[in-house]
């Protein structure tokens, strides 16, 4: 006698592969605020440290007005520099603190269809073994009950 194979199959597969996606899109955006936030991270440590050596460093000898003056213009450049990147870097702070939430949510979402699909498999396993268990016995009926 040949026997049936039986295979699960999820009824919110769909949905499933739909949230796994959403997952997908928001661990991307993820990577790319995370990317942008350690850049940003970068160049105000690169700006910091350029003012810390533009104001330390002095010109030794004779005083030139001229050379002060640039040294000047540089030095405010900078700081307006570094004041636009921590403003960038508060946005990208709240950007992240966003994006994180958003993967927290696509996670929460996909694992409550991961757990409808574990609950779907176990009555399906129970469904299953009962049937075998009704088959056998109907077989070990018809053998030795029917003499």
């Amino acid at each position: 006698m040949g026997e049936r194979v039986r295979r699960f199959v999820f009824r919110f597969d769909a949905v499933k592969r739909q949230r796994e996606a959403m997952l997908d899109v928001a661990k991307g955006e993820l990577a790319e605020v995370v990317q942008r936030h350690a850049l940003a991270v970068e160049l105000l440590a690169e700006k910091r440290e350029a003012l810390a050596v533009m104001a330390a460093g002095r010109q030794s000898g004779a005083f030139d007005p001229r050379l002060e003056r640039v040294r000047q213009l540089h030095l405010h450049a900078l700081r307006d520099e570094i004041g636009r990147r921590e403003a960038q870097l508060v946005e990208l702070d709240a950007a992240l603190g966003e994006v994180r939430s958003k993967v927290a949510e696509a996670h929460r979402r996909l694992r409550a269809i991961e757990v409808l699909e574990e609950r779907d498999r176990e009555a399906w396993k129970l469904e299953t073994a009962r049937e075998e268990q009704q088959e056998a016995d109907e077989r070990s009926a018809q053998r030795f009950g029917r003499d």
